[in-house]
């Protein structure tokens, strides 16, 4: 099975979407701010977490080109983790 490398251009876009997804990150964690995060920030900041996590898997790490079950294994494993991190933060807001 032939592996099909990522071109020299789409790295460049992805690494631009990186970029720009790191600044979204700055942002939705208010990165300026003493105070804590709250319920809502830190979703966001899990979401634009997730998405830069499965754009390094898909175009970094190639994952695109790996078996349908590759994909799916480590795709549940980072929702799975990100996940139990919101619900760990979650539980420290109840207390």
């Amino acid at each position: 099975m032939p592996m099909l490398q990522p071109s020299r251009k789409s790295l460049v876009l992805a690494w631009l979407i990186m970029m720009v997804l790191s600044v979204g990150t700055m942002i939705s964690g208010r990165v300026s701010d003493k105070g804590s995060l709250g319920m809502w920030f830190m979703a966001l900041l899990l979401l634009v977490t997730a998405l830069k996590a499965l754009w390094i898997l898909r175009t970094y790490l190639n994952l695109r080109a790996a078996p349908t079950a590759w994909n799916m294994a480590f795709i549940s494993f980072l929702f799975v983790l990100l996940a139990l991190i919101y619900g760990l933060y979650l539980a420290g807001l109840s207390q």
